[in-house]
This record gives structure tokens, C-alpha cells and sequence, in this order.
């Protein structure tokens, strides 16, 4: 009995410890369809905002005739990844926790949990993404094909109607076209690609900067 007691006495101050560690109050993760990005958020226990825009795409030509899918297949030869991190201010930062928060982001039902929105089937495949961290949440949830609102773009379920209004509270901070944009000013020039869910393609741009 003494020996249990000790036990369960250690585990308490490990855990308790451990969770002392944790420096961050909350973190959310955001992935949208439109392109290949994906947001983090995070507010620190000492009441600090940071936050950034992660963009991820592939390098090097494309090639599609057989001859050269059998040479890449034989060599393993595949586009090199490149992963692009950019800041994404304090003030910022702040401002899309907060209203994140305040519509609802933490604790948003699932899709698969609401029977209006399960029941319907969507063929792009695209996928908003959301993470949620916590010291008293951690949950993972996605909706399907949503998209930032628009005169021409509203949602009729309440519960896909709450889930556009996150995207849209975040496109409404950060200009997430002109960010993917300004991306391959940075990057040297080459071929780059990514995936678009809408019509299952890969997309290539040639990036060419111009001579100052």
C-alpha cells in the first residue's frame, strides 16, 4: 500500500510539473483549400501573440511522358519540397484569436456530429483543416469545401454557416491570395507546384523575377 502511494504520489508531481512546463495558453491551427498555407496561432501563458503562415510547395519540372515517369520511379527522383514560414504580427495575431474565440472556434461541433451538415457529399475533396490546443482542449475537426463568404458563395447549413464565418474572420486579416503571391518573389526562379483539391490537379507556375 506504501509502495502505491508513492507511486501515485510521483505521477502527480510529474504530471503536475509537465504542465507546468507548457508555455502556451492556446494554439490553433488553421488549413485552407485555396491554397497550399496553413495558419498557427499562438497565445503564450505570459500573454504574448505569435503567429505564422506556412506555405508548402514542391520544386523542380514536372514531367509528365512515360519515359520520364519510369526514369523518376527507378531513381526515386521527386520535386524538392519547400516549406516557406513567414511572421504574422502580434497585433494581428491577437485580433484573430480573439474573434476566433469569440465565434466559436473551440467549440464548433464536428460535421460528422451534425445531421444536416453529415448528410451531404462533397466531390472536390478539399478540406478546411482545424487544430485546437489548449491545457484543457485538444481536438481536430474539418468541414469540407469551405470557402471565405461571398455574395455568390453562402453557406445554407448553420452549422457549415459558422465554419465559413471562422474562414472568413481569418481572410479578413490576412490577404492569403497576395501572401501566396508575394511568396515566389522571395523563392529563385524554377518550376513550383502544388496541389489544388478543386478539380483534383496539380498547378505549375514558372517563377521569373524581374531584373531590377
Amino acid at each position: 500500500m506504501k509502495k502505491n502511494y508513492i507511486l501515485i504520489l510521483l505521477l502527480t508531481v510529474n504530471t503536475s510539473l509537465s504542465f507546468g512546463q507548457i508555455s502556451n495558453k492556446r494554439v490553433y491551427e488553421i488549413s485552407v483549400i485555396n491554397h497550399p498555407q496553413r495558419i498557427e496561432l499562438i497565445e503564450s501563458k505570459n500573454g504574448q501573440y505569435t503567429g505564422n503562415l506556412i506555405t508548402k510547395v514542391s520544386k523542380g519540372k514536372w514531367r509528365t511522358g512515360w519515359l520520364n515517369r519510369t526514369w523518376k520511379n527507378i531513381w526515386n527522383i521527386d520535386p524538392k519540397e519547400i516549406i516557406d514560414k513567414s511572421l504574422i504580427t502580434e497585433t494581428v495575431v491577437k485580433k484573430l484569436m480573439t474573434e476566433l474565440e469569440e465565434n466559436g472556434i473551440e467549440t464548433i461541433k464536428k460535421c460528422s456530429d451534425d445531421e444536416k451538415c453529415n448528410q451531404n457529399i462533397y466531390l472536390d475533396s478539399g478540406n478546411v483543416g482545424f487544430k485546437i490546443k489548449t491545457p484543457s482542449i485538444e481536438r481536430e475537426y474539418g468541414f469540407e469545401e469551405i470557402y471565405p463568404l461571398s455574395e455568390n458563395n453562402k453557406e445554407q447549413i448553420e452549422l457549415r454557416i459558422k465554419a465559413q464565418y471562422l474562414i472568413t474572420i481569418l481572410y479578413k486579416h490576412i490577404d492569403l491570395t497576395q501572401e501566396f503571391s508575394d511568396l515566389f518573389k522571395r523563392l529563385p526562379n524554377g518550376y513550383y507546384h502544388w496541389y489544388k483539391p478543386s478539380g483534383h490537379s496539380i498547378l505549375t507556375i514558372k517563377n521569373r523575377k524581374k531584373k531590377k
